[in-house]
């Protein structure tokens, strides 16, 4: 949290614009451990300039995998990957140098649904024997921060910057054809995190010699 650092460290007074630089070297990994926050925030006041010199990793934290469906129940939606970096009332250049990332997190993998059912039909065609249930897997995490980072995801997540993937329905196997009693869909996948949100009275140019996964506004 930029303004928080300014006002520890610099002694900002935290209501006057500023001008500040600020260096991530070169085998430097920024990164948030929740989606909740971004991996740097910079919420300053009007009239304050940012300018950000990366040459390391800004990483945001990818989102959690949605929890599998249970008895005939739907799986759940994937959580959204978190901001790289996010920009509120500060006018701001990125200069995104040469070998280095800036990523947002990969959203969660969608759970998958659960089905429920008979797994036998009698001379009748009537459905009966065991009544047996399969439930559905979880679906992964998106791709995250890791140190150093990986850009690779768990079942069903999105790589950095990129949405998660939609669980699947309920799976039948071993239930009688027409015996299905319940069957859940598979849970959505989470958004992809943005490799840097322009917030409210905040504006940015981007250099980019580097690399970006996900949006820049």
């Amino acid at each position: 949290n930029l303004a928080n650092d300014l006002t520890n460290n610099y002694g900002w007074d935290g209501s006057s614009a500023i001008e500040v630089v600020l260096t991530v070297n070169s085998g430097v990994n920024v990164f948030s451990t929740t989606t909740n926050t971004a991996s740097i925030t910079a919420s300053l006041v009007a009239g304050s300039t940012l300018t950000i010199n990366n040459s390391g990793n800004i990483i945001a934290r990818g989102g959690a995998g949605g929890t599998g469906g249970s008895n005939g129940s739907a799986g759940s939606a994937g959580g959204a990957g978190g901001y790289a970096i996010l920009l509120q009332n500060v006018t701001s250049t990125i200069n995104n140098l040469s070998g280095a990332v800036i990523a947002g997190g990969g959203g969660g993998g969608g759970g998958n649904g659960s089905a429920r059912g008979r797994v036998s039909k009698d001379a009748e065609d009537q459905c009966q024997g065991d009544t047996r249930v399969n439930n559905g897997s979880a679906g992964g995490a998106g791709a995250s921060t890791d140190d150093p980072p990986t850009n690779s995801p768990g079942a069903r997540g999105g790589s950095w910057g990129n949405a998660g993937t939609a669980g699947s329905a309920g799976s039948t196997a071993g239930i009688a054809s027409g015996c299905v009693t319940a069957q859940g869909g598979g849970g959505a996948g989470g958004g992809a995190g943005k490799a840097i949100h322009v917030g409210s009275g905040a504006s940015n140019t981007l250099n980019n010699s580097g690399t970006t996964h996900g949006a820049t506004s």
